[in-house]
């Protein structure tokens, strides 16, 4: 591996400790790496429905996924009140099928943790 390659990849890895970090601080301990690249995710693809959004992240498990997005909406999968930084919405053209969106706390909290 070249120098550049190991000093980019260095660059990224320190950044991403950092949003972890500030993401703890301000969220709470049980913040995991998934739990953030959910987040991440939705910020970037909102109103994806849980299996486009599996499909994005291929690494984890439908269970896993629904699991947290539950464990960042406003009630956990434990029926405590969680953050409040996802939900979950009925598609007006078909009720089965929920899409997944930030709330207005979450896209402040991912703002901050990214810049």
């Amino acid at each position: 591996m070249a120098v550049r390659e190991i000093e980019a990849e260095t660059e990224a890895l320190t950044r991403l400790d950092g949003i972890l970090r500030r993401a703890r601080r301000e969220l709470g301990p049980d913040v995991t790496i998934q739990r953030l690249l959910i987040l991440m995710n939705v910020y970037l693809h909102e109103g994806l429905s849980q299996s486009e959004l599996l499909d994005l992240l291929d690494s984890t498990s439908i269970t896993a996924l629904s699991r947290n997005i539950a464990d960042l909406s406003g009630w956990t999968s434990r029926k405590r009140e969680g953050p409040g930084l996802l939900e979950l919405r009925s598609d007006p053209m078909n009720l089965r099928r929920k899409t997944i969106h930030l709330t207005p706390k979450g896209r402040r909290v991912v703002r901050r943790l990214s810049g």
